[in-house]
């Protein structure tokens, strides 16, 4: 299953590379939506795996499938790409990776155990990394694949809410999706402030 799953992320990628200049959000966006219903949910799959942006394909899951439909779509993929990830970088890749590191004089930044969920959390939180990036960098440290995959994949899967449901709204305006984006953008904010706090009160601890 690994075998299979690199060779389809390596086949993307290359794919991706020769069209590379042809590619920007709203070209991916109108690729997406003339997409067979099979081949979207294969592009949803294992593209975020090769760097693709997520955002345009969460944007045109809620609007081809709405709100309900759009997350549930959503949540599988991102559950997908985490058991994805967290099993491309271990084994061959890890250990090739590992060496190198080591012959250079540094090594994989290792996490404290007790550290281990609020910093998973703190790091699928936080805006800035691509998504492939942040799934990839976390799974080369020692988080064990339990803490990886629940407690990063729901915290992924949630923060999906705002593009789908900012997709639904396109073509279906509910007062519905408006109050729960604005209570879902209020709760990402408040649990980014409480994360980022929890943080530096870790840090200041004397060790």
């Amino acid at each position: 299953m690994k075998i299979l799953i690199f060779i389809v992320v390596v086949i993307v990628a290359m794919v991706a590379w020769i069209y590379r200049e042809q590619l920007d959000r709203e070209a991916i966006v109108a690729f997406a939506e003339s997409l067979p219903l099979p081949v979207f949910i294969a592009a949803f799959l294992f593209l975020p795996l090769v760097g693709f942006p997520i955002t345009p394909l969460l944007v045109v899951a809620g609007i081809r499938f709405g709100f309900a439909w759009g997350m549930a779509l959503a949540t599988g993929a991102i559950f997908f790409h985490n058991a994805a990830a967290f099993q491309l970088t271990h084994g061959w890749f890890r250990e090739r990776l590992t060496k190198k590191l080591a012959r250079s004089g540094h090594a994989i930044p290792s996490i404290d155990p007790k550290h281990q969920v609020w910093f998973t959390a703190l790091f699928a939180a936080i805006h800035g990394p691509p998504y492939a990036i942040k799934l990839y960098l976390l799974a080369l440290t020692e988080v064990p694949f339990r803490i990886y995959f629940w407690i990063g994949a729901p915290i992924y899967a949630f923060f999906c809410v705002i593009p789908v449901g900012a997709g639904s709204a396109v073509s279906t305006i509910k007062p519905w999706v408006i109050y729960v984006l604005a209570v879902t953008s209020f709760i990402l904010l408040a649990g980014g402030l409480l994360l980022k706090g929890r943080c530096l009160k870790d840090n200041q601890k004397p060790s």
